[in-house]
Protein backbone atom coordinates (compact mmCIF):
# COMPACT_ATOMS: atom_id res chain seq x y z
CA UNK A 1 0.00 0.00 0.00
CA UNK A 2 2.76 2.43 0.95
CA UNK A 3 4.71 1.62 -2.23
CA UNK A 4 1.62 2.24 -4.37
CA UNK A 5 0.98 5.59 -2.68
CA UNK A 6 4.57 6.68 -3.26
CA UNK A 7 4.30 5.69 -6.92
CA UNK A 8 1.08 7.69 -7.32
CA UNK A 9 2.69 10.63 -5.52
CA UNK A 10 5.66 10.45 -7.92
CA UNK A 11 3.26 10.51 -10.87
CA UNK A 12 1.48 13.59 -9.48
CA UNK A 13 4.77 15.36 -8.83
CA UNK A 14 5.96 14.62 -12.36
CA UNK A 15 2.68 15.84 -13.87
CA UNK A 16 2.78 18.98 -11.75
CA UNK A 17 6.41 19.63 -12.61
CA UNK A 18 5.87 19.04 -16.34
CA UNK A 19 2.92 21.44 -16.44
CA UNK A 20 4.81 24.16 -14.56
CA UNK A 21 7.91 23.73 -16.73
CA UNK A 22 5.93 23.78 -19.99
CA UNK A 23 7.31 26.62 -22.13
CA UNK A 24 7.71 29.16 -19.32
CA UNK A 25 9.20 31.73 -21.72
CA UNK A 26 6.25 31.59 -24.15
CA UNK A 27 4.22 34.42 -22.65
CA UNK A 28 5.74 37.84 -22.23
CA UNK A 29 6.53 39.47 -18.93
CA UNK A 30 3.69 41.54 -17.50
CA UNK A 31 3.76 44.69 -15.39
CA UNK A 32 4.29 43.03 -12.01
CA UNK A 33 7.10 40.86 -13.38
CA UNK A 34 8.78 43.95 -14.82
CA UNK A 35 8.49 45.42 -11.32
CA UNK A 36 10.10 42.24 -9.93
CA UNK A 37 13.16 42.78 -12.12
CA UNK A 38 13.45 46.47 -11.36
CA UNK A 39 12.88 46.19 -7.59
CA UNK A 40 15.20 43.20 -7.22
CA UNK A 41 18.00 45.10 -8.95
CA UNK A 42 17.35 48.22 -6.86
CA UNK A 43 15.59 50.35 -9.49
CA UNK A 44 12.38 52.30 -8.99
CA UNK A 45 9.92 52.42 -11.90
CA UNK A 46 7.04 54.00 -9.99
CA UNK A 47 6.36 57.53 -11.33
CA UNK A 48 4.75 58.47 -8.01
CA UNK A 49 8.03 57.86 -6.19
CA UNK A 50 9.83 60.16 -8.63
CA UNK A 51 7.15 62.80 -8.33
CA UNK A 52 7.39 62.90 -4.54
CA UNK A 53 11.13 63.52 -4.90
CA UNK A 54 10.32 66.36 -7.32
CA UNK A 55 11.81 64.35 -10.17
CA UNK A 56 10.28 62.82 -13.27
CA UNK A 57 10.39 59.22 -14.40
CA UNK A 58 10.15 60.05 -18.12
CA UNK A 59 12.73 62.03 -20.04
CA UNK A 60 11.72 65.56 -21.14
CA UNK A 61 11.87 64.34 -24.75
CA UNK A 62 11.51 61.00 -26.60
CA UNK A 63 14.42 58.57 -26.14
CA UNK A 64 15.41 55.19 -27.63
CA UNK A 65 13.50 52.27 -26.13
CA UNK A 66 16.72 50.91 -24.66
CA UNK A 67 16.87 53.90 -22.28
CA UNK A 68 13.55 52.83 -20.74
CA UNK A 69 14.67 49.20 -20.62
CA UNK A 70 17.76 50.15 -18.62
CA UNK A 71 15.54 51.83 -16.00
CA UNK A 72 14.71 48.31 -14.84
CA UNK A 73 17.87 46.42 -15.78
CA UNK A 74 20.58 48.69 -14.40
CA UNK A 75 22.59 46.67 -11.87
CA UNK A 76 23.78 48.14 -8.57
CA UNK A 77 25.85 45.08 -7.74
CA UNK A 78 25.21 41.50 -6.68
CA UNK A 79 23.51 41.31 -3.31
CA UNK A 80 23.08 45.08 -2.95
CA UNK A 81 20.01 44.69 -0.74
CA UNK A 82 20.43 48.18 0.68
CA UNK A 83 19.52 49.67 -2.68
CA UNK A 84 16.60 47.25 -3.02
CA UNK A 85 15.31 48.28 0.41
CA UNK A 86 15.52 51.95 -0.59
CA UNK A 87 13.30 51.19 -3.58
CA UNK A 88 10.89 49.21 -1.41
CA UNK A 89 10.28 52.27 0.77
CA UNK A 90 8.16 53.52 -2.14
CA UNK A 91 6.44 50.18 -2.56
CA UNK A 92 4.15 47.84 -0.65
CA UNK A 93 6.19 44.63 -0.45
CA UNK A 94 8.64 43.18 2.08
CA UNK A 95 12.15 42.25 0.94
CA UNK A 96 12.71 38.47 1.07
CA UNK A 97 11.55 37.50 -2.42
CA UNK A 98 13.28 40.46 -4.05
CA UNK A 99 16.51 39.67 -2.23
CA UNK A 100 16.41 36.13 -3.59
CA UNK A 101 15.61 37.42 -7.08
CA UNK A 102 18.52 39.88 -6.90
CA UNK A 103 20.91 36.95 -6.64
CA UNK A 104 19.00 34.91 -9.24
CA UNK A 105 18.87 37.65 -11.89
CA UNK A 106 22.57 38.38 -11.51
CA UNK A 107 23.26 34.66 -11.91
CA UNK A 108 21.06 33.78 -14.90
CA UNK A 109 19.78 37.05 -16.39
CA UNK A 110 16.30 38.57 -16.83
CA UNK A 111 15.00 36.45 -19.73
CA UNK A 112 11.36 35.45 -19.02
CA UNK A 113 11.89 31.69 -18.92
CA UNK A 114 14.83 31.84 -16.55
CA UNK A 115 13.29 34.62 -14.49
CA UNK A 116 10.30 32.41 -13.67
CA UNK A 117 12.28 29.36 -12.60
CA UNK A 118 12.35 30.19 -8.83
CA UNK A 119 8.55 30.51 -8.72
CA UNK A 120 8.26 27.28 -10.71
CA UNK A 121 10.65 25.53 -8.31
CA UNK A 122 8.67 26.68 -5.25
CA UNK A 123 5.45 25.55 -6.95
CA UNK A 124 6.86 22.08 -7.62
CA UNK A 125 8.12 21.71 -4.05
CA UNK A 126 4.64 22.56 -2.75
CA UNK A 127 3.21 19.39 -4.36
CA UNK A 128 4.97 16.73 -2.23
CA UNK A 129 4.76 19.06 0.76
CA UNK A 130 0.97 19.10 0.37
CA UNK A 131 1.03 15.30 0.56
CA UNK A 132 3.05 15.27 3.78
CA UNK A 133 0.94 18.04 5.28
CA UNK A 134 -2.33 16.22 4.43
CA UNK A 135 -1.04 13.03 6.07
CA UNK A 136 -0.12 14.93 9.20
CA UNK A 137 -3.54 16.64 9.15
CA UNK A 138 -5.30 13.26 8.83
CA UNK A 139 -3.46 12.09 11.96
CA UNK A 140 -5.56 14.55 13.96
CA UNK A 141 -8.57 12.28 13.41
CA UNK A 142 -7.40 8.68 13.12
CA UNK A 143 -10.95 7.36 13.54
CA UNK A 144 -12.10 8.92 10.28
CA UNK A 145 -8.84 8.31 8.44
CA UNK A 146 -8.24 4.66 9.14
CA UNK A 147 -7.10 2.24 6.46
CA UNK A 148 -7.03 3.61 2.92
CA UNK A 149 -8.82 6.86 3.84
CA UNK A 150 -5.62 8.52 5.08
CA UNK A 151 -3.50 8.12 1.91
CA UNK A 152 -6.57 8.70 -0.29
CA UNK A 153 -7.14 12.06 1.41
CA UNK A 154 -3.51 13.06 0.95
CA UNK A 155 -3.31 11.94 -2.69
CA UNK A 156 -6.56 13.64 -3.65
CA UNK A 157 -5.52 16.97 -2.11
CA UNK A 158 -2.07 16.63 -3.71
CA UNK A 159 -3.65 15.91 -7.08
CA UNK A 160 -5.66 19.12 -6.89
CA UNK A 161 -2.55 21.09 -6.01
CA UNK A 162 -0.58 19.50 -8.86
CA UNK A 163 -3.23 19.83 -11.59
CA UNK A 164 -4.91 23.14 -10.73
CA UNK A 165 -4.56 25.62 -13.59
CA UNK A 166 -4.71 28.35 -10.96
CA UNK A 167 -1.58 27.00 -9.24
CA UNK A 168 0.19 26.39 -12.56
CA UNK A 169 -0.56 29.92 -13.74
CA UNK A 170 0.89 31.45 -10.57
CA UNK A 171 3.91 29.15 -10.72
CA UNK A 172 4.75 30.61 -14.14
CA UNK A 173 4.67 34.12 -12.75
CA UNK A 174 7.90 35.69 -11.48
CA UNK A 175 6.27 36.80 -8.25
CA UNK A 176 6.21 35.59 -4.65
CA UNK A 177 2.93 33.66 -4.68
CA UNK A 178 4.24 30.08 -4.87
CA UNK A 179 6.80 30.87 -2.18
CA UNK A 180 3.89 31.92 0.05
CA UNK A 181 2.12 28.59 -0.56
CA UNK A 182 5.32 26.72 0.26
CA UNK A 183 5.82 28.67 3.48
CA UNK A 184 2.17 28.25 4.51
CA UNK A 185 2.28 24.47 4.04
CA UNK A 186 5.60 24.30 5.90
CA UNK A 187 4.23 26.33 8.80
CA UNK A 188 1.07 24.22 8.88
CA UNK A 189 3.07 20.98 8.94
CA UNK A 190 5.27 22.28 11.78
CA UNK A 191 2.19 23.49 13.65
CA UNK A 192 0.65 20.01 13.52
CA UNK A 193 3.98 18.52 14.56
CA UNK A 194 3.92 20.69 17.68
CA UNK A 195 0.39 19.56 18.49
CA UNK A 196 1.33 15.90 17.97
CA UNK A 197 4.41 16.19 20.21
CA UNK A 198 2.59 18.36 22.77
CA UNK A 199 5.28 21.01 22.20
CA UNK A 200 7.96 19.15 24.11
CA UNK A 201 10.78 19.66 21.58
CA UNK A 202 12.03 23.25 21.20
CA UNK A 203 13.24 22.80 17.62
CA UNK A 204 9.79 22.78 15.94
CA UNK A 205 8.94 25.95 17.88
CA UNK A 206 12.02 27.66 16.49
CA UNK A 207 11.35 26.32 12.99
CA UNK A 208 7.73 27.48 12.87
CA UNK A 209 8.80 30.92 14.16
CA UNK A 210 11.39 31.24 11.39
CA UNK A 211 8.91 30.10 8.71
CA UNK A 212 6.20 32.50 9.90
CA UNK A 213 8.69 35.37 9.93
CA UNK A 214 9.84 34.39 6.44
CA UNK A 215 6.22 34.52 5.28
CA UNK A 216 5.82 38.03 6.69
CA UNK A 217 9.02 39.07 4.93
CA UNK A 218 7.56 37.68 1.68
CA UNK A 219 4.12 39.31 1.64
CA UNK A 220 2.21 41.25 4.27
CA UNK A 221 -1.02 39.32 3.67
CA UNK A 222 0.74 36.34 5.23
CA UNK A 223 -0.03 37.95 8.58
CA UNK A 224 -3.49 36.36 8.46
CA UNK A 225 -2.06 32.88 8.09
CA UNK A 226 0.54 33.55 10.78
CA UNK A 227 -2.26 34.74 13.04
CA UNK A 228 -4.23 31.57 12.32
CA UNK A 229 -1.27 29.34 13.27
CA UNK A 230 -0.70 31.14 16.57
CA UNK A 231 -4.44 31.14 17.42
CA UNK A 232 -4.74 27.45 16.59
CA UNK A 233 -1.76 26.56 18.78
CA UNK A 234 -3.18 28.65 21.61
CA UNK A 235 -6.54 26.89 21.29
CA UNK A 236 -4.86 23.48 21.29
CA UNK A 237 -2.90 24.30 24.43
CA UNK A 238 -5.63 26.18 26.25
CA UNK A 239 -5.52 23.75 29.20
CA UNK A 240 -1.72 23.59 29.39
CA UNK A 241 -0.07 26.67 30.86
CA UNK A 242 3.41 25.56 29.79
CA UNK A 243 2.22 25.12 26.21
CA UNK A 244 0.52 28.53 26.25
CA UNK A 245 3.74 30.14 27.47
CA UNK A 246 5.55 28.58 24.54
CA UNK A 247 2.88 29.95 22.17
CA UNK A 248 3.42 33.40 23.67
CA UNK A 249 7.16 32.92 23.19
CA UNK A 250 6.51 31.96 19.55
CA UNK A 251 4.50 35.13 18.99
CA UNK A 252 7.28 37.21 20.56
CA UNK A 253 9.86 35.43 18.40
CA UNK A 254 7.95 36.23 15.19
CA UNK A 255 7.42 39.83 16.30
CA UNK A 256 11.10 40.15 17.21
CA UNK A 257 12.25 38.75 13.86
CA UNK A 258 9.95 41.11 11.97
CA UNK A 259 10.70 44.08 14.22
CA UNK A 260 13.73 45.39 12.27
CA UNK A 261 11.50 45.86 9.24
CA UNK A 262 8.77 47.86 10.99
CA UNK A 263 10.50 51.18 10.30
CA UNK A 264 10.47 50.52 6.54
CA UNK A 265 6.90 49.21 6.77
CA UNK A 266 5.80 52.49 8.36
CA UNK A 267 7.45 54.46 5.54
CA UNK A 268 5.71 52.25 2.96
CA UNK A 269 2.29 52.79 4.49
CA UNK A 270 2.85 56.55 4.61
CA UNK A 271 3.85 56.52 0.95
CA UNK A 272 0.80 54.60 -0.18
CA UNK A 273 -1.52 56.73 1.89
CA UNK A 274 0.03 59.79 0.27
CA UNK A 275 -0.21 58.63 -3.34
CA UNK A 276 -3.61 57.01 -2.91
CA UNK A 277 -3.02 53.48 -4.18
CA UNK A 278 -5.93 51.08 -3.63
CA UNK A 279 -8.25 53.99 -3.13
CA UNK A 280 -11.83 53.81 -1.91
CA UNK A 281 -14.70 53.57 -4.31
CA UNK A 282 -13.96 50.12 -5.68
CA UNK A 283 -15.39 48.33 -2.65
CA UNK A 284 -18.88 46.89 -3.24
CA UNK A 285 -19.99 44.83 -0.21
CA UNK A 286 -23.11 43.51 -1.93
CA UNK A 287 -20.96 41.83 -4.56
CA UNK A 288 -18.58 40.29 -2.02
CA UNK A 289 -20.24 36.84 -1.67
CA UNK A 290 -20.39 36.40 -5.43
CA UNK A 291 -16.76 37.47 -5.86
CA UNK A 292 -15.52 35.18 -3.10
CA UNK A 293 -17.50 32.36 -4.72
CA UNK A 294 -15.83 33.06 -8.06
CA UNK A 295 -12.39 33.08 -6.41
CA UNK A 296 -13.11 29.70 -4.80
CA UNK A 297 -14.15 28.41 -8.24
CA UNK A 298 -10.92 29.76 -9.74
CA UNK A 299 -8.89 27.61 -7.34
CA UNK A 300 -10.28 24.54 -9.14
CA UNK A 301 -11.31 25.37 -12.72
CA UNK A 302 -10.54 29.01 -13.59
CA UNK A 303 -11.27 28.50 -17.30
CA UNK A 304 -14.34 26.27 -17.07
CA UNK A 305 -18.01 27.02 -16.29
CA UNK A 306 -18.10 23.64 -14.52
CA UNK A 307 -15.96 25.21 -11.83
CA UNK A 308 -18.97 27.17 -10.62
CA UNK A 309 -20.57 23.90 -9.50
CA UNK A 310 -17.68 22.57 -7.45
CA UNK A 311 -18.09 24.75 -4.33
CA UNK A 312 -21.79 23.86 -4.47
CA UNK A 313 -20.81 20.20 -4.45
CA UNK A 314 -18.75 20.81 -1.32
CA UNK A 315 -21.63 22.54 0.46
CA UNK A 316 -24.23 19.94 -0.46
CA UNK A 317 -22.01 17.00 0.44
CA UNK A 318 -20.98 18.66 3.71
CA UNK A 319 -24.64 19.30 4.53
CA UNK A 320 -25.53 15.69 3.79
CA UNK A 321 -22.71 14.36 5.93
CA UNK A 322 -23.62 16.76 8.71
CA UNK A 323 -27.21 15.54 8.71
CA UNK A 324 -25.92 11.99 8.86
CA UNK A 325 -23.82 12.94 11.88
CA UNK A 326 -20.58 12.37 10.01
CA UNK A 327 -19.12 15.81 10.57
CA UNK A 328 -20.61 15.90 14.08
CA UNK A 329 -20.39 12.31 15.38
CA UNK A 330 -21.61 11.50 18.86
CA UNK A 331 -18.95 10.93 21.45
CA UNK A 332 -19.74 7.90 23.54
CA UNK A 333 -17.83 9.10 26.59
CA UNK A 334 -19.53 12.49 26.83
CA UNK A 335 -22.74 12.13 24.89
CA UNK A 336 -21.95 15.41 23.15
CA UNK A 337 -21.35 16.24 19.53
CA UNK A 338 -17.88 17.35 18.47
CA UNK A 339 -16.66 18.57 15.10
CA UNK A 340 -13.80 16.70 13.48
CA UNK A 341 -10.46 18.30 14.41
CA UNK A 342 -9.56 18.24 10.71
CA UNK A 343 -12.65 20.32 9.91
CA UNK A 344 -11.85 22.66 12.80
CA UNK A 345 -8.36 23.24 11.43
CA UNK A 346 -9.52 23.85 7.85
CA UNK A 347 -12.47 26.05 8.75
CA UNK A 348 -10.25 28.05 11.10
CA UNK A 349 -7.73 28.49 8.28
CA UNK A 350 -10.41 29.76 5.89
CA UNK A 351 -12.14 31.92 8.47
CA UNK A 352 -8.99 33.75 9.58
CA UNK A 353 -7.35 34.12 6.14
CA UNK A 354 -10.46 35.06 4.14
CA UNK A 355 -12.32 36.80 6.95
CA UNK A 356 -9.25 38.77 7.98
CA UNK A 357 -8.66 40.03 4.46
CA UNK A 358 -12.30 41.00 4.02
CA UNK A 359 -12.35 42.77 7.40
CA UNK A 360 -9.22 44.71 6.46
CA UNK A 361 -10.83 45.77 3.19
CA UNK A 362 -13.97 46.93 4.97
CA UNK A 363 -11.92 49.02 7.40
CA UNK A 364 -9.66 50.46 4.70
CA UNK A 365 -12.31 50.56 1.93
CA UNK A 366 -9.98 48.83 -0.50
CA UNK A 367 -10.68 46.12 -3.05
CA UNK A 368 -7.87 43.62 -2.52
CA UNK A 369 -10.10 40.80 -1.23
CA UNK A 370 -11.82 40.72 -4.60
CA UNK A 371 -8.50 40.01 -6.35
CA UNK A 372 -7.88 36.29 -6.42
CA UNK A 373 -4.12 36.38 -5.85
CA UNK A 374 -4.63 38.07 -2.46
CA UNK A 375 -6.61 35.04 -1.30
CA UNK A 376 -4.02 32.61 -2.64
CA UNK A 377 -3.30 31.37 0.89
CA UNK A 378 -6.87 30.08 1.09
CA UNK A 379 -6.43 27.73 -1.88
CA UNK A 380 -4.72 24.78 -0.07
CA UNK A 381 -7.51 24.77 2.53
CA UNK A 382 -10.10 24.62 -0.28
CA UNK A 383 -8.38 21.60 -1.82
CA UNK A 384 -8.21 19.89 1.56
CA UNK A 385 -11.88 20.57 2.30
CA UNK A 386 -12.87 19.09 -1.06
CA UNK A 387 -10.67 16.03 -0.45
CA UNK A 388 -12.11 15.60 3.05
CA UNK A 389 -15.69 15.67 1.80
CA UNK A 390 -15.06 13.18 -1.00
CA UNK A 391 -13.09 10.76 1.18
CA UNK A 392 -15.65 10.83 3.98
CA UNK A 393 -18.44 10.51 1.45
CA UNK A 394 -16.95 7.26 0.23
CA UNK A 395 -16.05 5.97 3.65
CA UNK A 396 -19.14 6.67 5.72
CA UNK A 397 -22.14 6.32 3.46
CA UNK A 398 -24.16 3.24 4.28
CA UNK A 399 -24.55 2.29 0.63
CA UNK A 400 -22.35 -0.56 -0.50
CA UNK A 401 -21.02 1.22 -3.59
CA UNK A 402 -20.39 4.58 -1.93
CA UNK A 403 -16.63 4.21 -2.30
CA UNK A 404 -17.05 3.73 -6.05
CA UNK A 405 -19.24 6.83 -6.27
CA UNK A 406 -16.75 8.96 -4.32
CA UNK A 407 -13.86 7.53 -6.33
CA UNK A 408 -15.67 8.31 -9.58
CA UNK A 409 -16.36 11.89 -8.48
CA UNK A 410 -12.71 12.29 -7.49
CA UNK A 411 -11.57 10.98 -10.87
CA UNK A 412 -13.94 13.34 -12.70
CA UNK A 413 -12.72 16.28 -10.62
CA UNK A 414 -9.04 15.58 -11.25
CA UNK A 415 -9.75 14.88 -14.92
CA UNK A 416 -11.54 18.20 -15.34
CA UNK A 417 -8.73 20.03 -13.58
CA UNK A 418 -6.12 18.32 -15.77
CA UNK A 419 -8.06 19.19 -18.93
CA UNK A 420 -8.45 22.77 -17.73
CA UNK A 421 -4.70 23.04 -17.14
CA UNK A 422 -3.98 21.52 -20.56
CA UNK A 423 -6.33 24.01 -22.21
CA UNK A 424 -4.63 26.93 -20.50
CA UNK A 425 -1.15 25.79 -21.40
CA UNK A 426 -1.92 24.73 -24.95
CA UNK A 427 -4.34 27.39 -26.21
CA UNK A 428 -4.53 30.23 -23.70
CA UNK A 429 -0.91 30.48 -22.63
CA UNK A 430 -0.48 33.89 -24.28
CA UNK A 431 -3.62 35.44 -22.77
CA UNK A 432 -1.47 37.94 -20.83
CA UNK A 433 1.05 38.38 -23.63
CA UNK A 434 0.36 42.11 -23.86
CA UNK A 435 3.83 43.63 -24.19
CA UNK A 436 5.20 41.00 -26.58
CA UNK A 437 2.21 41.22 -28.91
CA UNK A 438 1.93 45.02 -28.76
CA UNK A 439 5.65 45.51 -29.37
CA UNK A 440 5.54 42.92 -32.15
CA UNK A 441 2.92 44.96 -34.01
CA UNK A 442 5.13 48.04 -33.82
CA UNK A 443 8.40 46.25 -34.61
CA UNK A 444 6.88 44.76 -37.75
CA UNK A 445 6.12 48.08 -39.46
CA UNK A 446 7.74 50.94 -37.52
CA UNK A 447 9.73 53.47 -39.55
CA UNK A 448 12.94 55.13 -38.30
CA UNK A 449 11.19 58.43 -37.57
CA UNK A 450 8.12 56.92 -35.85
CA UNK A 451 7.32 57.89 -32.27
CA UNK A 452 5.78 55.46 -29.74
CA UNK A 453 3.73 57.04 -26.94
CA UNK A 454 2.95 54.75 -23.98
CA UNK A 455 0.25 55.64 -21.51
CA UNK A 456 0.38 54.52 -17.86
CA UNK A 457 4.12 54.98 -17.75
CA UNK A 458 6.36 53.12 -15.34
CA UNK A 459 6.08 49.34 -15.51
CA UNK A 460 4.05 49.55 -18.70
CA UNK A 461 6.54 51.81 -20.49
CA UNK A 462 9.47 49.65 -19.36
CA UNK A 463 7.57 46.51 -20.35
CA UNK A 464 7.03 47.84 -23.86
CA UNK A 465 10.70 48.86 -24.08
CA UNK A 466 11.67 45.34 -23.02
CA UNK A 467 10.28 44.02 -26.34
CA UNK A 468 10.59 46.99 -28.70
CA UNK A 469 13.62 47.26 -30.96
CA UNK A 470 16.26 49.17 -28.91
CA UNK A 471 16.51 52.04 -31.42
CA UNK A 472 12.77 52.82 -31.65
CA UNK A 473 11.99 56.22 -30.16
CA UNK A 474 9.44 56.14 -27.37
CA UNK A 475 8.05 58.36 -24.67
CA UNK A 476 5.98 57.61 -21.58
CA UNK A 477 2.90 59.74 -20.97
CA UNK A 478 2.54 60.28 -17.24
CA UNK A 479 -0.99 61.69 -16.94
CA UNK A 480 -2.01 61.61 -13.26
CA UNK A 481 -4.39 64.54 -13.82
CA UNK A 482 -6.75 64.86 -16.80
CA UNK A 483 -6.15 68.64 -16.80
CA UNK A 484 -2.76 67.91 -18.36
CA UNK A 485 -4.65 66.99 -21.55
CA UNK A 486 -6.07 70.48 -21.98
CA UNK A 487 -5.04 71.70 -25.48
CA UNK A 488 -3.27 74.78 -24.08
CA UNK A 489 -1.45 72.99 -21.25
CA UNK A 490 2.35 72.97 -21.10
CA UNK A 491 2.22 69.16 -21.24
CA UNK A 492 0.39 69.15 -24.59
CA UNK A 493 2.50 71.98 -26.04
CA UNK A 494 5.65 70.02 -25.20
CA UNK A 495 4.15 66.89 -26.76
CA UNK A 496 3.32 68.80 -29.94
CA UNK A 497 6.93 69.89 -30.43
CA UNK A 498 8.03 66.25 -30.63
CA UNK A 499 5.35 64.88 -32.94
CA UNK A 500 6.45 63.22 -36.16
CA UNK A 501 4.63 62.12 -39.30
CA UNK A 502 3.51 58.92 -37.62
CA UNK A 503 2.73 58.25 -33.96
CA UNK A 504 1.96 54.97 -32.24
CA UNK A 505 -0.30 55.09 -29.18
CA UNK A 506 -0.08 52.22 -26.71
CA UNK A 507 -2.88 52.43 -24.15
CA UNK A 508 -4.21 50.19 -21.44
CA UNK A 509 -7.81 49.13 -21.97
CA UNK A 510 -8.48 50.71 -18.57
CA UNK A 511 -7.84 54.24 -19.92
CA UNK A 512 -10.43 54.78 -22.68
CA UNK A 513 -11.21 58.41 -21.80
CA UNK A 514 -7.54 59.44 -21.93
CA UNK A 515 -7.11 57.66 -25.23
CA UNK A 516 -10.21 59.29 -26.73
CA UNK A 517 -9.12 62.77 -25.67
CA UNK A 518 -5.63 62.29 -27.03
CA UNK A 519 -7.04 60.83 -30.24
CA UNK A 520 -9.31 63.84 -30.65
CA UNK A 521 -6.37 66.16 -30.09
CA UNK A 522 -4.34 64.33 -32.76
CA UNK A 523 -7.27 64.61 -35.16
CA UNK A 524 -7.34 68.37 -34.61
CA UNK A 525 -3.63 68.44 -35.48
CA UNK A 526 -4.32 66.81 -38.84
CA UNK A 527 -3.62 63.17 -37.95
CA UNK A 528 -5.69 60.20 -39.07
CA UNK A 529 -5.89 56.81 -37.42
CA UNK A 530 -4.26 54.39 -39.85
CA UNK A 531 -4.36 51.19 -37.79
CA UNK A 532 -6.02 49.87 -34.64
CA UNK A 533 -5.12 46.56 -32.97
CA UNK A 534 -6.22 45.11 -29.64
CA UNK A 535 -4.22 42.57 -27.68
CA UNK A 536 -4.88 41.34 -24.11
CA UNK A 537 -4.67 44.36 -21.83
CA UNK A 538 -3.38 46.83 -24.43
CA UNK A 539 -4.69 48.71 -27.46
CA UNK A 540 -2.24 49.80 -30.16
CA UNK A 541 -3.14 52.46 -32.73
CA UNK A 542 -1.09 54.10 -35.46
CA UNK A 543 -1.76 57.76 -36.36
CA UNK A 544 -0.28 59.64 -39.29
CA UNK A 545 -0.64 62.77 -41.35
CA UNK A 546 -0.75 60.68 -44.51
CA UNK A 547 -4.06 59.33 -45.78
CA UNK A 548 -3.28 55.60 -45.66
Amino acid sequence: MKKTCLMLLAVLVMLGAASRLYRPAEKSLWSDEIATIATSLGNSIDPDAYRLRHERFDSPAPVPANVYRLKALQSHGVGNLGQTIEVLKSNVHPPLFFGLMNLWIHAVGPEPGRLRLPAIFFGILAIPLMYGFALRLADLDSARFSGAARPAFALLATGMMALSAYQIDHAQDARQYTLLILLALSAGWLCLTLVRQAGRDWRPWLAVGLVLAAGLYTQYFFMWFAGFVILYLAWQGRRDKAFLLKVAGLALLVAGLFGPWLGVFKVQMAFFKLVGHYTAGLWKPLQLPEKLWRIACDFFLPASPVGKLLPLLILLAALFLGLKQRFLPQREETGRFAMSPVVVFLLGWLLVVVGGQVALDILKQTHTATIRRYLLLASPACYLVMAYVLVQMGRQWRYAKAAWVAGGLSAVLLGLMAFDAFTMLRWEHTSSDEFHQAAGLINASARPDDLVLVNKTGAMAVGMAYYLRPEIRMWGLDIPDSRLLAPDSAFMRNLETHLEKRVWLVFSHAAPSTQNRLGGWLTDKGYHRLQLEKVPGVQVSLWGRESG
